[in-house]
């Protein structure tokens, strides 16, 4: 797996970062958009991952704010020290990513399967889940509105509990 960034890097940064490692397009860095991307906009408003795989590279100690993620595989990383506040994940494949501790809040969760995702801590506030898949996520501790709670009961979960059974 590639080293991860010595410190918090800014947006630029962040984007040239990931350029070097030919995870993002080479050209002039995107701006950050003034809301948060969809999944059906039209043009891209800022940093997009689009049909990739993030699996050698992590987003740890990144900024990349309102970035769209879609129908690409993520992980296994960690996103420790991240900022990737009000993006969209849409259609993702989530492979041992771990989100524990960190601010989730504003996210756009669409069919994404979070099997065995961790995400003990995270602040989930304010974040959207459509059809996606929590088999054995581990959200130990978790934030989450009563309405996200109960739309969740209606989703594929197994959530392990904090006495280590599911």
């Amino acid at each position: 797996m590639d080293p991860d960034p010595p410190v918090r890097l800014s947006h630029e940064e962040s984007f040239r970062w990931l350029q070097g490692r030919r995870v993002a397009p080479e050209g002039p860095v995107p701006p950050i958009p003034s809301r948060r991307p969809l999944p059906d906009d039209e043009d891209p408003l800022g940093v997009t991952f689009f049909r990739t795989s993030l699996g050698d590279v992590a987003l740890k100690g990144v900024t990349l704010p309102r970035t769209f993620f879609g129908r690409s595989e993520i992980g296994p990383m960690s996103c420790e020290g991240s900022d990737l506040s009000e993006s969209t994940l849409s259609w993702l494949d989530f492979v041992e990513v771990d989100f524990s501790d960190r601010d989730l809040r504003g996210f756009h969760f669409k069919g994404a399967n979070l099997f065995r995702a961790k995400l003990t801590n995270a602040g989930l506030g304010r974040s959207h889940f459509a059809g996606c898949d929590f088999t054995a996520a581990d959200m130990r501790g978790a934030k989450l509105t009563y309405a996200q709670g109960v739309g969740l009961g209606s989703e594929r979960i197994s959530v392990v509990r904090s006495t280590g059974t599911s």
